[in-house]
Formats: structure tokens, C-alpha cells, sequence
């Protein structure tokens, strides 16, 4: 199984890059810790990354950040720490800003979304579903999102557990037990609140539904008008 994403984190500042890292290995990443773009360059050449968090200060002309862009590619996003206003107009749909003073959640949501856009195009569009309890590598979640290749998740409590790379799901209503490779995974707004996106990779043996049959017939949330409608039937 493939380890955790490797995010490189390029910071002058010694203090805020420990701090970025010690984050984004909490969230479940494998932060690569790099100073500036001369060790990013030799970082790159001697181990793959998934995606590039970087400090505006390293990036003063417009053709660095152009240059970084292309060498990343479409598929390693670059998320880039400071005022969004020095970042070119031109360029602005190929990053993501984090502000300063750089919060935890904020990192992890844009890392984690960034992740997911940077990604291909997904083969079904996940729809919403009610709520539906079930476990995910042994850990209580709700799923809130089904498609017949993938599955959206979410996780409470104080400290939610950052899932593994790959995992087992098991819906214990519908007898559904599958294995879930994880796409990305980031705070939910609420600190309370995680979620979680992956991809389906397979039913297991003691499953006594398949997951498409699931995805299909997963029942879609219920309006606030719905129930209301449901409650004065009573």
C-alpha cells in the first residue's frame, strides 16, 4: 500500500516551518521539510510529491511562481502561504492561498481540497445521502456521500483519527463491507468535524451486498420541507 501524500513544505522561517509540518502530519500527511527552492529543486529529483506548500517570500517574480506552476504540473497542486494580493491575476486559478496568521484548519482544508481538484476527473459524481452509520477502520462514521466508484465520510468526536491511506469500510445496515483508498481528508468547518473522500477499490468476501448495489440504493437527504410535511402527517 502507497504511503501517506508527501507534502513539501518550502519556509524560511524554521519555527512556522516545524509548525506547518507537525499540522499536516497530524492531518495524516508525510510533510518534506525544505528551506528554500534551491533544496525544493534537489527535494523534487530525489523523492515524489503529491503536492507543494510554499512561502510567498520565495516566489518575488511573477516568472518563479509561472516556472513552479508548470514544473508541478496539473496534478501536484501548489498551495502558497501569504497575502493572496501578490500572487498574479494570471495565475491565481493554478494556486491556493492560505493567508497569514496561518491557522491549522486553514493548511489542512486547502491542502486537502487542493488534493482533491488536482486529482482526475472523477468517473461518478458522488450524491448526497442520509446520513448512514457505519465503521471505518474500526473508528464510528457517518457516510454523507455515495457514488457507485467512491464515498464521502465524516468523523466526530474531540480528536477524530486521521484514517489510512487504505481502509476498511463496513456499512453493518446494508451489509456492505468494502476496501476504501483515501483521496483526501480535511477538516469539516466544526472542530469536532472531519471529512473524508476516497475511492472504492473493491467488495470483500463476507459482504452480503455489493457496494453499487448500495451507492444505488442509498436513500438521498430529506428536505427540510419533507420533514416537516412527515411530522404534521403524524
Amino acid at each position: 500500500m502507497p504511503e501517506s501524500a508527501s507534502i513539501a513544505v518550502a519556509v524560511p522561517s524554521s519555527s512556522e516551518r516545524a509548525s506547518l509540518s507537525d499540522w499536516l502530519s497530524q492531518a495524516g500527511y508525510l510533510p518534506v521539510a525544505v528551506p528554500d527552492l534551491l533544496s525544493l529543486d534537489q527535494q523534487l529529483q530525489n523523492q515524489p510529491i503529491e503536492a507543494l506548500v510554499v512561502d510567498i517570500a520565495l516566489l518575488p517574480r511573477e516568472d518563479t511562481l509561472r516556472d513552479l506552476v508548470r514544473r508541478l504540473g496539473s496534478n501536484r497542486p501548489l498551495v502558497v502561504v501569504g497575502d493572496a494580493c501578490r500572487v498574479p491575476p494570471t495565475l491565481r486559478g493554478d494556486v491556493n492561498v492560505v493567508p497569514r496568521p496561518v491557522t491549522r484548519e486553514a493548511l489542512v482544508i486547502a491542502v486537502g481540497l487542493a488534493l482533491a481538484e488536482g486529482r482526475p476527473v472523477r468517473r461518478y459524481p458522488r450524491k448526497p445521502v442520509e446520513p448512514i452509520r457505519a465503521t471505518a477502520h474500526g473508528m464510528s462514521v457517518m457516510i454523507r456521500e455515495a457514488s457507485p466508484g467512491g464515498v464521502g465520510l465524516e468523523m466526530t468526536g474531540p480528536r477524530p483519527n486521521p484514517l489510512p491511506p487504505y481502509f476498511r469500510l463496513r456499512v453493518p445496515e446494508f451489509g456492505v463491507h468494502v476496501v476504501v483508498r483515501r483521496a483526501w481528508i480535511a477538516p469539516a468547518g466544526a472542530k469536532e468535524a472531519v471529512r473524508c473522500g476516497g475511492t472504492v477499490e473493491g467488495d470483500l468476501p463476507d459482504a452480503a451486498r455489493s457496494w453499487a448495489d448500495f451507492a444505488r440504493e442509498a436513500p438521498a437527504p430529506v428536505t427540510f420541507v419533507a420533514r416537516r410535511w412527515a411530522v404534521q402527517q403524524q
